[in-house]
């Protein structure tokens, strides 16, 4: 009975002998040797082929680099346009960033909220520290807050020795 074996009737599976242990298969016979090496070598002149791929990638080069050093000042006008302008974005927001501030601490002095305003009036100050009315405003709220702490009394001494 040959049985089923994947692709067909695998017959010479079943006909083979066993091998025995510890034998030795026999070598074929051989006539011939193996042959000795002896190949010669001689100097010769390297071909000139690759010269042309050189002049070839020589020229490409110069292409590319050239076509840099002709748009690089386009380059450079870019940048400078796009820094100045970043720098007016920048001025623009400081401006209206300060406006709100001292507004904000203006509207909390008047309504004696004094440690507010004088928060706001210190952010407004890192913004922009030589404005007249806003080191004005920060000694009326320093000078009303120095009766209460001392911490407000030394941030005064330094605002006036500032201004000095």
């Amino acid at each position: 009975m040959g049985g089923y074996m994947g692709f067909g009737m695998a017959k010479w599976i079943y006909t083979q002998r066993p091998q025995k242990a510890f034998s030795k298969k026999k070598s074929k016979p051989t006539c011939n040797t193996l042959p000795t090496y002896s190949r010669q070598f001689k100097l010769q002149p390297s071909k000139q082929t690759g010269h042309f791929y050189i002049v070839i990638s020589l020229i490409f080069l110069g292409l590319i680099f050239s076509g840099f050093y002709f748009r690089a000042p386009d380059f450079v006008e870019q940048s400078n346009k796009m820094s100045a302008q970043k720098q007016a974005y920048n001025k623009s927001r400081d401006k209206e960033a300060f406006q709100f501030l001292v507004s904000s601490g203006t509207k909390r002095l008047k309504r004696n909220n004094l440690k507010d305003a004088y928060s706001e009036f210190k952010l407004a100050y890192a913004i922009y520290p030589e404005n007249e009315h806003l080191h004005q405003l920060l000694v009326e709220t320093l000078s009303a807050l120095c009766k209460d702490g001392n911490t407000y009394c030394t941030d005064l001494d330094k605002i006036l020795s500032h201004s000095l």
